[in-house]
Parts: structure tokens; sequence; C-alpha cells
């Protein structure tokens, strides 16, 4: 869609190529208008034929919550839909478009800045939706690798050890983590070239590979904390057997630790990006 409004802005009002993404913004400003209500009017009518469900189901009559008998269901299973898949989703469009736009309205003032012609402008202009178009053959190709061995293990002698649900999922994201490195070094070569410095793209491409590292940084740290083969969950269980308090304490201690790491990777990142774009000559 955002590519289908830059060319049409493009050839129908035919402004200065780095003004086309300021020209964008209104998109962003509707895409925000539109996740608000669908996050807002979905999140009320979730909540609200949820609590239908459980008063009238559990309270009043007895059942369970999600009982066929119990006409609410229908109202809690739609409010569900409505919440928790259109209104996330429209939180993903919105954020996205945001993202790209600002990124693009960068990209046009770098190479405004850097004084430099009209078929290299577009390429920074354009990089943001081509790492965007990257992302979604990647994920493509990645989710075609989550899956478990052929077979059921009660059935097959041979199937070996059951396999961790976690370690499939993150094969699949191993996989894009490696074809996006090969498409964002390609994608840079070829769209943030400058004919003064012709080697600056390798700078570029160090920017991109430190956000690589970073998101998988984070998966490394997410799980230390919150998988229960390391120790800080396993300190937590620990401390619980001993009361609540110990509990309590224990909890809160490992919370305020894993906030310590992130800080300290995105510090290190912020500032080996500042250094490789000052690399750049530009």
């Amino acid at each position: 869609m955002l590519y289908s409004f830059y060319f049409y802005t493009q050839g129908a009002v035919n402004p200065p190529i780095e003004e086309i993404p300021i020209l964008l913004v209104g998109f962003g400003f509707g895409a925000s208008f539109v996740a608000m209500f669908a996050q807002l009017g979905g999140g009320i009518f979730t909540k609200a034929a949820d609590v239908g469900a459980d008063l009238i189901g559990k309270v009043e009559v007895g059942i369970p919550e999600d009982d066929p008998r119990n006409p609410a269901v229908v109202a809690d299973l739609v409010g569900d839909n409505v919440g928790d898949c259109a209104g996330q989703c429209a939180d993903l469009f919105e954020s996205i478009s945001a993202e790209i736009i600002s990124a693009m309205i960068l990209g046009g003032v770098l190479a405004e800045k850097a004084g430099l012609d009209f078929e290299y402008k577009s390429g920074f202009i354009l990089f943001p939706l081509l790492v965007h178009t990257l992302d979604l053959m990647v994920s493509t190709i990645g989710i075609m690798f989550v899956k478990t061995k052929p077979g059921l293990p009660s059935l097959n002698p041979g199937y070996g050890e059951l396999e961790d649900p976690l370690e499939i999922l993150k094969r699949g994201y191993y996989v894009s983590l490696g074809l996006a490195i090969v498409g964002l070094f390609y994608i840079c070569k070829t769209f943030l070239y400058v004919p003064e410095n012709p080697g600056a793209y390798l700078y570029f491409f160090g920017c991109t590979f430190v956000g690589v590292v970073v998101s998988f940084m984070f998966v490394v740290m997410t799980q230390y904390y919150t998988d229960y083969s390391f120790g800080p969950v396993q300190s937590i269980a620990s401390s619980s057997q001993m009361g609540h308090a110990t509990n309590i304490i224990t909890g809160l201690s490992v919370g305020l630790e894993s906030t310590g790491p992130p800080v300290i990777v995105i510090s290190i990142a912020i500032i080996s990006s500042f250094y490789l774009g000052e690399s750049t000559g530009i």
C-alpha cells in the first residue's frame, strides 16, 4: 500500500523526491486513528462479553465458562477475535506504517543533506520499504522450518526424544535471521550506494547487522530470565518453597535484574551504530 501511495504521489503531484515521505505522514495518522478504534472498541467488547459469559455461566447457572449451552460463549469468542486478533493486528499495522514513513523521511533528509543525485536519493528513501519486503520473504521461509518430526512417538519406537517446542520455534528464527543478513547486505549494496564513497554501504550494512545482533541478544536474554532451565526462574521456584515473603523478594530482585542486560545491549548498539554511521563519510 505504501509503495502504491509513494509512486502515485510521485506521478500525480511530482514534488521533490525527498518530500514525498512527508506527504505520506497523513497515512500514518489514519493508521493510528483506525488502530485506536480497533484497540479500544475491541478491548471493551472483549471484556464485556467475557464478563457476561462468566456471570451468566459460572455464577447464575453454574456451568463452565466455555460450555456450549451458554449463549454468552458465542459473544465471548467473537470478543476474543475482535480484541485479540483485530485489535492487535491494527496496532501492528499502525506501528509498522509509522515506522516505515519516519524512516523514509530520515532517508530523504540524509540523502538531501549529502547532496546526492535523484537516482541515489530514491534508494535511501525506498530502503525501509525494501527491508519490510525482505521481512515478509524471510519470515515466510522461516515458518516452513517450524515443524516437528513426522509420526507419533507412541506409534514409532525409533522416533527418539521429544523435541522442545521452543527449540523448534528458534530453528525457524535462526533460518530467518541468516536469510535476513544475506538480504540486508544485498539491499545495502544496491540501494545505499554513494558515488563519493563507494564503500559506504559496508558501514550501513554494519548498522543493520548491529540491529540483527540486538534482536538475537533479546531472545537470549528473554529465554535466560523466563525459562525454567536457567538460574533466575529456578531461584524463584526454590524461594517459593520457603514461603510467600521469599517468593516476592526473589521475584522482585530477578525482575529488576532482568532490565540491566537489555539497557547495556541497547547502549552498545546505539554507540556502535553512531560510529559506523560517521565512518560512511556522508
